[in-house]
């Protein structure tokens, strides 16, 4: 059974919200908020997300990531509401 993975978090130091951010998007999963990521992932990607944010977050405070893994059917369920809403990608360049 595939599950949809939904990362959100709440990150204050850009380095580590970007290094987040790229290793979200190396699995698969996409961007569908400024701090938020969810993507379909098969059983055994549920290690290697929570493994790999783990392996990112090391060192670091201040931060919070949740992890939900849930079916595609609970999450066809979502409600969205947005108007003239633009995600906007986070750039290397702030960070210069």
């Amino acid at each position: 059974m595939e599950y949809v993975a939904l990362v959100i978090y709440d990150i204050r130091d850009d380095k580590l919200r970007l290094e987040v951010a790229r290793f979200l998007k190396r699995t698969g999963l996409t961007r569908i908020q400024k701090s938020a990521f969810a993507g379909l992932v098969k059983p055994s990607d549920r290690a290697n997300i929570e493994a790999g944010i783990r392996r990112v977050t090391r060192g670091w405070s201040n931060y919070n990531v949740q992890i939900y893994f849930i079916t595609p059917a609970a999450y066809s369920q979502r409600i969205v509401m947005s108007e003239g809403y633009s995600l906007e990608e986070e750039e290397d360049e702030f960070l210069i």
